[in-house]
This record gives C-alpha cells, structure tokens and sequence, in this order.
C-alpha cells in the first residue's frame, strides 16, 4: 500500500513539474516579449520638390510587396537637376494592412529611437541635411535638404537611406550613431543629377 502511494505522489509530481516547464512565462528572462518589435516596411517614398518650386514635387519609390526574401524590390532611379537645393520628406508604409500602416506616423512618435542615415555611394556631389530632430536635438530624418553639385553621368551611384532602430542605444546629442541598433530598412537607390 506504502509502495502504490509513493509512486502516485511521484508520478502527480512528475505531471506538475511538465505542467510547469512547458507553460510559457513571458517574463522570461531568457525569453522576454519584445516590446520594440520591429514593424513590416513594404514601401519607401522619398517625396522631392526644389526649394524654389514646392509645385514641382517628384515621388521616388523602393516597394517590395512581399516583404525581406521573396520576389525582388523595385527601386526607382532618383533623377535630379545639377546645382539645386531639393527638400526630401520621406513616407515609410506597410501596404500589407487595409488601411495601409502609414509608418512613418509611429518613427515620428518613437523619434527617440529612430534614425534616418544617408550615404553616397559613388563620386559625386550631394550633400544632405536634417530638417527635424529627436527631444535631444538628435537628427531624426524623415525631412532632409539635399544640395546637388554638378551633373555626371555615371550610372553606378546610389544614394544609400538606412532606417534605425536604437532603443536604449540612440545618442542624447551630435548627430547620431549609424553603427548602434538595429536596421529597419536599407535602400540603396540609383541616383543621377543631370
């Protein structure tokens, strides 16, 4: 009778520690919920107009409508006009959703652990300036001046625009840390001044 009791304790024991351990904990410290997920980008506007035409807006677009892997992005070629000073707002969606996710409204809101890199790739010249900024005055990118310098024809140069994710990581001053956190989205468009 001893013998039938001590293995009915074990084998309740047995079912609770199982119970147990495969009961998820999202206070997991080994494995915790992201609250920083990142979000699906499908699309990337950067939408151009001359400073001394607002009216002559131009709209060039990365889209990849299945998301990272699958079918190839398009990338539009960036053509602008030599010696002239352009504002680049730039629009970042999920077209997946119905409504589309306008996602640029959430790097806005999460300023503070955003940021927007861009880099020539190639010998020519351009440069680019921030036009909005963190709550540290830390450079955010979704508004940027861009100056063209003289026209070329070579037909390899891009303009790289990089999206990063910094939660806990972004800088509290200068111009921002293009090595820290992690990319949300990388876009190397062609670009062309002619």
């Amino acid at each position: 009778m001893k013998t039938n009791t001590i293995l009915k304790s074990i084998l309740a024991a047995g079912i609770l520690l199982a119970a147990v351990s495969c009961k998820k904990n999202h206070g997991d410290v080994a494995n915790p919920v992201n609250p920083n997920e990142t979000e699906l980008i499908t699309t990337v506007k950067l939408i151009v107009y001359p400073l001394s035409d607002p009216s002559a807006e131009t709209i060039f677009a990365f889209t990849d409508a299945d998301g990272a892997g699958g079918n190839e992005p398009s990338i539009d070629t960036i053509r602008l006009a030599p010696s002239t000073e352009y504002h680049v707002e730039v629009l970042v969606l999920d077209e997946t959703k119905n409504p589309v996710d306008t996602t640029s409204k959430e790097i806005e809101e999460e300023r503070n652990v955003h940021q927007f890199f861009y880099t020539k790739i190639g010998s020519y010249g351009l440069t680019t300036n921030y036009l909005d900024f963190d709550d540290h005055n830390v450079p955010l990118g979704l508004n940027i001046k861009v100056t063209t310098g003289a026209a070329f024809t070579i037909k390899t140069n891009q303009l790289k625009v990089v999206l990063k994710h910094q939660p806990g990581l972004k800088p509290t001053s200068g111009q921002g840390d293009s090595s820290l956190g992690e990319t949300d989205i990388e876009v190397d468009f062609p670009i062309l001044v002619q």
